[in-house]
């Protein structure tokens, strides 16, 4: 698989603590960055392997009930010299409907992080 496309083997939404997280397992974790509510984990080559959202229903606009019925995911992280953004599209099942909602987290390069842009999918 090359850095640019990771799939997601480990992924969760917990409903009581309204966090959505997900990570690529196979990499080993070296750090993470504090985005506000979201927390971007980075494997030892400092690419991104995972992701935690905190107050995902407040982020995504939605209720807690819609997030728990999620069945996919993808996200789009994207690093420039100075900035990071991470764009999370959920698709969640509600009332017999398949809806979609996205999230978008903006923060600093601050660790001087290789650009590009990084695909995280399940």
């Amino acid at each position: 698989m090359d850095k640019a496309h990771r799939y997601i083997d480990f992924w969760n939404y917990d409903l009581e603590t309204d966090i959505f997280f997900f990570r690529d397992k196979s990499p080993k974790y070296h750090s993470s960055i504090e985005m506000g509510d979201l927390v971007l984990d980075l494997g030892i080559d400092g690419s991104p392997i995972g992701v935690e959202l905190l107050n995902a229903s407040k982020n995504f606009g939605v209720s807690k009930l819609l997030l728990n019925g999620i069945t996919s995911f993808k996200s789009l992280v994207t690093i420039s010299k100075t900035d990071i953004e991470v764009t999370i599209t959920v698709s969640a099942t509600f009332r017999n409907a398949n809806v979609e909602k996205v999230s978008v987290s903006r923060g600093i390069n601050d660790m001087n992080l290789e650009t590009g842009q990084i695909a995280m999918a399940c």
